[in-house]
């Protein structure tokens, strides 16, 4: 009996008898249905996902999988049981048995693989239909969470990957393919559209800690915390240090979402403490998931900024993903940094070093608070922090370049003259 197969393994062993894969083609030997069900089902997820049964299809009937897998109908049976309680299958009676066609619910990436019987690190991230491509292209924040934690894991010889779920579709799909690993993954998790689902994770054991802050439902989960007022704070104190009066804040709208709250706050605390008479002018963004529809939202923001950038001094664009839109849109215009005004964005990520200057930023330290969640998901293995509900902040830092400059009177102040 052969079937077809696309890698090469030698002499693998299930139960007593061998199974020899050599060169696309898989050979077995007859041998005694004593398989258990769950081995078949390993199998049989293994043939869905590389299209051996097409999706949308009806799978054959029990008896030539039974045939194929050379088992008990009895054992193809469970195995179908459990294929349907993942989400894999659907049993329609008196029809047969079809493939679940997820429809890419769940993208999985497998980055590192683990040593011996260590665990993976699953880094839970979410994105919009059809924006897969774009969403990863564009993510400052899985990008530098992977940084620090591919780092951590690789050195305790862990897995790492990450899980992908479409927004309102696949948090249902994503839980399935969680509970089928769920003894050997903890999870990290940087979607606001996971925590919905922390309950239910807690309730299968599953070690998770959440990269924040996201939102007000993690209180009772571990959670490793940027502070995010303290970086918007840091911002306002460094133009008030350069006397700065009339600034212009640019970010995402900050009732929309806490991390954008918490940088708005901050930057306006302490900037009204120091200048209770001076001005900010607010060009909000409205909240999207889809990286195109951003795009063209930040372009129409850019074109506020150029509108506003004659009656300010300062500017602080909070986070970087705007800035790099806004500020080549401003310096086509004709507005120079720092003379015709002053920048300062958030995140710090590797642009701001591509520009001339290269920009003042206040350096979130995602990959610090990545390894630090590492450390509590490492000690969950002993059963101890991750059951405790911790909550730690990490420091962010404002690292101080040539965009942002002592208030003086600017080009567009002196032209008006």
């Amino acid at each position: 009996m052969c079937v077809t197969m696309f890698w090469k393994i030698k002499n693998s062993v299930c139960g007593h008898k061998e199974v020899c894969y050599i060169y696309g083609m898989l050979k077995t030997e007859p041998r005694e249905s004593k398989c258990k069900s769950s081995d078949i089902k390993r199998q049989m997820i293994t043939f869905l996902r590389e299209g051996k049964f097409s999706l949308d299809g009806k799978l054959p009937a029990l008896r030539e999988l039974s045939s194929k897998f050379n088992v008990s109908v009895a054992t193809v049976r469970k195995a179908v049981v459990q294929l349907e309680q993942s989400g894999d299958v659907v049993v329609r009676h008196g029809s047969g048995v079809y493939v679940v066609d997820n429809g890419g619910l769940v993208t999985e990436t497998t980055i590192l693989r683990p040593v011996r019987e260590n665990k993976t690190i699953c880094v839970i991230d979410s994105f919009e239909r059809d924006d897969f491509e774009g969403h990863y292209l564009d993510n400052f924040v899985l990008s530098e969470v992977l940084q620090g934690v591919q780092d951590a894991c690789r050195k305790a010889q862990w897995g790492l990957k990450v899980l992908s779920f479409i927004i309102n579709e696949g948090e249902q799909a994503v839980l399935h393919k969680i509970g089928e690993c769920k003894d050997s993954i903890a999870l990290m998790v940087v979607s606001q559209h996971f925590l919905g689902l922390l309950d239910s994770v807690q309730q299968m054991g599953v070690p998770a800690v959440v990269l924040g802050p996201l939102g007000s439902k993690t209180g009772k989960y571990n959670e490793v915390c940027i502070d995010l007022f303290e970086a918007g704070a840091s911002v306002g104190e460094h133009l008030v240090s350069l006397g700065h009066q009339k600034v212009l804040y640019i970010g995402q709208n900050p009732a929309v979402a806490k991390g954008s709250y918490l940088r708005h706050a901050g930057f306006c605390y302490a900037h009204k403490r120091a200048f209770p008479e001076g001005k900010i002018q607010e060009i909000f963004v409205s909240d999207a998931t889809n990286s195109s529809v951003f795009r063209q939202m930040f372009v129409g923001a850019a074109e506020k900024v150029l509108e506003a950038v004659n009656s300010v001094s300062a500017i602080f664009i909070a986070s970087d993903q705007i800035a790099l839109i806004v500020v080549p849109y401003l310096l086509q215009h004709g507005v120079r940094i720092p003379q015709t005004v002053s920048l300062i964005t958030l995140d710090n990520s590797r642009f701001t070093k591509l520009f001339t200057p290269t920009w003042t930023s206040v350096d979130l330290n995602r990959p610090g608070a990545a390894m630090k969640a590492f450390e509590f998901l490492s000690a969950g293995n002993n059963d101890s922090s991750v059951s405790g509900f911790s909550k730690y902040f990490v420091p962010s830092k404002l690292v101080i370049r040539g965009s942002a400059v002592p208030y003086t009177q600017n080009e567009n102040e002196k032209s008006t003259k």
